[in-house]
């Protein structure tokens, strides 16, 4: 193979370069017919050896590396048309060992190879260098927990492979268009282990917190309603308790105090001893009102407020679960979601969204708390910018998103996506199309330019990039 390869060499180094002298054994310059440099670089036995480099009909830098006892050794550097680095890969005795690097429009991708195979972290980076995605690798595969991170260092998503195959997808720490935290929120150590996790609405606790230590014990867990600690934890049994009586000595009101300021729940009773009233307190603000008996449960109408004392939601309770007609406003005390709840205190028929300005959000379907039927997401013009239909709490069928710049459109399977994706740019030429199953990249995927013309082009296998990719 040697053999046919320094004929190959040789002969077009000759075509080309009729004026060169080869020299087998020491450094050479070949050019174009245009005369200007096409390679330079160490031969031995007639074969390149050393450091080498290589132009474009320009004249302009396209790659250089070194070679040691002919194969491919420590960084070589690839560049662009323009003279900008694409592509720096670490080569031991002709394999990829170590850092491959790879530069594209607006990411930065570092890969480690072990003897040609990808072993360990897989980082990509936005251009600014900040990280956007860690997936980690065994043998050439994915293979355990990968994070997504937003521009702002945060964790979005958690992706679980399985022998290079998505088993979970999670999208955590996110926030509303009013900045608002909503659903789960994991926050991280240095060395990644979960410091702490729970789960937000409309940025209240609301649920279980969970804590750990950085090696991964669990230290505490907290229950929260609607930001309001709930009075079996321990923080709250610190709380002093003050009792207030009837003349007959029966209890009238049972209150509890954190240097001398509400905190907590106080009780009001009848001289028959039943709760008659009940309000919930946080620094010595009102922040809930209604009837919460002795096991802590919530029954009958209730009225929630803001720390400023503004109505924030109001409803019936029916033995500690929502029910029927529930109404959440905005600290402006303008509609913010209404919808009803079933028996069993899960979202259930019709729910609107409002912006502060009275303008519809959202309209959407729910049953038995999930998300079932067809979706609708309003710009505050009234702009429809996200459309598509639930089934039993995911993503089915064609749904299509419009946020001025962020056009997409494609099919989903059970929240996944499954089909051909389409991704625009602002004015409405095609930005990327691609193939998906279950959210593994799969066949043809092709990025474009914004003038229309295509940017890059590859195919994958079932998320696995397969086969040449062109520039």
């Amino acid at each position: 193979m040697k053999k046919y390869f320094l004929i190959i060499f040789l002969f077009v180094i000759t075509y080309i370069n009729a004026q060169n002298v080869v020299n087998p054994d020491g450094y050479n310059i070949f050019y174009y017919e245009n005369e200007k440099k096409s390679s330079e670089g160490f031969m031995k036995n007639g074969q390149p050896d050393g450091y080498w480099k290589t132009y474009n009909k320009n004249g302009i830098l396209k790659s250089e590396g070194n070679r040691k006892n002919f194969e491919l050794d420590s960084i070589w550097t690839f560049y662009n048309d323009s003279g900008k680095v694409i592509l720096k890969i670490n080569y031991l005795k002709g394999k990829k060992n170590g850092i491959r690097t790879t530069y594209h429009e607006d990411e930065i991708e570092e890969e480690n190879f072990i003897d040609n195979v990808k072993q360990g972290l897989t980082i990509y980076y936005y251009s600014d260098r900040k990280i956007r995605k860690k997936v980690n690798f065994i043998d050439g595969l994915e293979e355990g927990i990968a994070k997504e991170f937003s521009k702002k260092g945060i964790v979005i998503k958690l992706i679980e492979y399985k022998k290079g195959f998505i088993i979970n997808i999670e999208n955590i720490n996110k926030t509303d268009k009013s900045n608002l935290k909503q659903g789960k929120w994991i926050y991280f150590y240095e060395n990644e282990n979960i410091r702490k996790e729970g789960t937000y609405k409309n940025d209240l606790k609301h649920g279980y917190f969970k804590e750990y230590t950085e090696d991964g014990n669990l230290i505490s867990t907290t229950k929260y309603v609607d930001g309001i600690k709930q009075e079996d934890v321990a923080e709250l049994a610190r709380l002093e308790i003050k009792t207030d009586y009837y003349p007959d000595g029966k209890v009238k009101i049972v209150a509890s105090y954190k240097n001398d300021i509400p905190e907590g729940i106080r009780r009001e009773y009848s001289q028959e001893g039943d709760i008659v009233k009940s309000y919930v307190f946080k620094n010595g603000d009102i922040v809930g009102d209604g009837i919460i008996d002795e096991e802590g449960i919530r029954d009958g109408h209730w009225e929630e407020f803001y720390i400023d004392g503004t109505l924030k939601s109001e409803g019936l309770y029916n033995k500690g679960k929502r029910s029927g007609e529930w109404k959440f406003y905005h600290k402006n005390g303008k509609l913010e979601q209404i919808g009803k709840y079933n028996e069993e205190g899960k979202c259930d028929g019709i729910w609107e969204w409002y912006y502060d300005s009275e303008n519809l959000l959202r309209e959407e379907s729910y049953y038995n708390g999930l998300e079932d039927g067809y979706m609708t997401e309003y710009s505050e013009e009234g702009e429809i910018i996200a459309e598509g239909e639930y089934i039993e709490g995911y993503e089915e069928g064609f749904w299509k998103y419009d946020y001025g710049d962020f056009r997409e459109e494609g099919t989903y399977l059970n929240g996944t996506r499954h089909g051909l994706w389409k991704y625009y740019f602002n004015d409405g030429i095609l930005r990327f199309e691609g193939k998906f199953i279950e959210d593994n990249p799969n066949s043809k995927h092709t990025y474009y330019w914004d003038n229309g013309n295509k940017k890059t082009e590859g195919t994958y296998l079932m998320g696995r990039k397969e086969g040449e990719w062109i520039k």
